[in-house]
């Protein structure tokens, strides 16, 4: 009787520190950034044994779907693909500085202040590898853990770059720090707060987003650009959306589903105009008939960062 009458407290107990937890979640998301800052650091001790078992997790489901083969076959058809969208991502993001470029030669022209010695792209700057380890514990907030902090070399507001299209890359051909690489991948997040081992990584479909975007799309092989900049925000739950794009832009097909979305070509924290996503729907503005608002799906899905690369503009790239 005795050990029975104990189970509703154990039990009472495990539900007072499963509510202590919540509330204390709750506490220190409403508390300023500056004062829980310095918790991305406390973290760091956990990080190896959660990307550990992130690693095993992910292995083991991969032999369960492979029929419980140990020895796993690359997919083909999968590699193809990654293969198509680094192409795609390299054209819309050399295309883009192209445009840019031509600009600034009109301009440089017409006020004689050209100058032949001007850096070209891709002369600075150099990719930091990490890992993705753990996600937000708000299912509305969009943001990651990474296994690379201060010592590093990565900084506040740093751009962070998918590890996802790498193809047939990478280390053994002496490219982890190039641009094709980087050119290769999509635009997924900026650095939000940074430890000595790891930083938090606010992704674009956080609700906090809001940046200047470009649209583009390939025709016969080329990559064009739409006229003008357009508003993107994040919503949160892995979604963004553009803002009040013009109606009489969809109707005349300059912009439509399928287009590629850039990022900002003027970005400081970038060399060059990077792929975030592709327009996946045309939602009609009620109160703005004028306007609709576009919906945008990431090149990127957040179940997918398991790797990803931190662009530190000022740093050297790697020979």
């Amino acid at each position: 009787m005795a050990a029975m009458n104990r189970r509703p407290r154990v039990i009472s107990s495990t539900r007072k520190v499963l509510v202590g937890l919540v509330a204390l979640s709750l506490i220190l998301f409403l508390l300023p950034s500056r004062w829980t800052g310095r918790l991305v650091s406390l973290v760091q001790v956990v990080v190896p044994v959660q990307d550990a078992v992130s690693i095993a997790g992910r292995s083991a489901a991969d032999v369960l779907t492979d029929g419980g083969s140990a020895a796993i076959s690359p997919d083909v058809f999968a590699a193809s693909q990654r293969r198509q969208a680094v192409l795609e991502h390299q054209t819309a993001a050399l295309s883009t500085r192209v445009k840019e470029l031509e600009k600034e030669v009109e301009v440089l022209t017409a006020t004689r202040l050209w100058n032949v010695g001007a850096q070209r792209i891709g002369s600075q700057g150099r990719l930091i590898p990490a890992r993705a380890v753990i996600g937000d514990v708000l299912s509305w907030r969009s943001s990651k853990l990474v296994t690379a902090g201060s010592l590093q070399g990565v900084s506040p507001d740093a751009a962070v770059i998918s590890d996802v299209f790498t193809v047939d890359r990478g280390e053994s051909a002496g490219l982890r720090g190039g641009l094709a690489i980087l050119l290769g991948e999509a635009f997924v997040g900026i650095v939000e707060q940074v430890g000595t081992h790891t930083s938090r990584v606010k992704l674009l479909c956080d609700p906090s987003i809001q940046m200047k975007v470009r649209l583009g799309r390939f025709t016969d092989g080329e990559f064009s650009l739409a006229e003008g900049y357009f508003w993107l925000v994040g919503l949160g739950r892995g979604r963004m959306e553009i803002r009040d794009a013009e109606a009489r832009s969809l109707e005349s097909g300059e912009v439509r589903v399928g287009d590629t979305v850039v990022s900002d070509p003027a970005n400081e924290n970038l060399p060059a105009a990077l792929t975030i996503g592709r327009i996946s729907q045309i939602i009609p503005n009620r109160d703005k008939p004028l306007f609709a608002n576009l919906a945008v799906e990431p090149a990127v899905s957040e179940r997918d960062l398991e790797r990803v690369y931190i662009y530190d503009s000022r740093g050297d790239p790697s020979p």
